[in-house]
């Protein structure tokens, strides 16, 4: 109820956005999509457009609410697919540098793993910023 109200449509139909960005993470992570492709552009585009035409098309949404919220989701599942095949895309305890060169091995795992889900939160997030700006002017112009 509180995300219908402050999005314009139901926390499941965000759950549903999110989830159609999520297997290009997956085929990525695992090693099966390679950058440059034409399958990849379309993992990679084709939930961008359809995430900015919900918003611009569904009548009751507040298009940069909805994918705002929209990109937070995203982002957590992101950082969920990411530490699920950690290990499948780095096979070896990743070394850090700097004054943390030498730090032990779970030291290592600590930092680099919690970037990750940084890195991870702040690009869903930025994603959903940026898309709902685009949906938003989209939508105005429209109106």
């Amino acid at each position: 109820m509180i995300m219908r109200k402050f999005t314009g449509i139901s926390f499941w139909r965000i759950i549903f956005l999110a989830l159609l960005a999520v297997p290009r993470v997956v085929l990525h992570d695992l090693g099966w999509l390679t950058e440059g492709t034409f399958i990849n552009s379309l993992f990679v585009f084709v939930p961008v457009l359809i995430w900015v035409a919900m918003a611009v098309w569904c009548e009751d949404a507040h298009p940069f609410r909805m994918l705002l919220a929209a990109g937070i989701v995203f982002g957590i599942m992101l950082a969920l697919v990411h530490q699920i095949f950690w290990t499948v895309y780095f096979p070896d305890v990743l070394k850090l540098g700097g004054n943390l060169a030498g730090a032990p091995d779970y030291i290592s795992i600590i930092v680099t793993r919690t970037a990750a889900v940084v890195s991870s939160l702040v690009t869903g997030t930025m994603m959903g910023v940026l898309l709902g700006g685009v949906a938003f002017i989209i939508r105005k112009l429209i109106r």
